[in-house]
């Protein structure tokens, strides 16, 4: 790895943060700006289909007995 590789990387992170906080203050004016209704609908839509991913998830995981019996397990 070059010293260039890594100054690519801090650049990107760099930008990747101020990405974040340039979302955050737009979310928070427009929180500011709109009555709880409306970004309270959006949080609760958000929120509700977050959980309905991890139910999935969690649904489709394997049996521990499938890890235990795997090859690539080395005992």
């Amino acid at each position: 790895m070059n010293t260039n590789d890594s100054g690519d990387s801090d650049d990107r992170h760099a930008r990747n943060r101020e990405e974040r906080r340039r979302q955050i203050r737009e979310w928070a004016a427009y929180v500011r700006t709109h009555p709880d209704e409306d970004w309270g609908e959006q949080v609760n839509t958000l929120v509700n289909s977050q959980l309905q991913s991890a139910r999935h998830l969690e649904d489709e995981r394997p049996d521990r007995e499938t890890f235990e019996d795997s090859p690539l397990l080395d005992r």
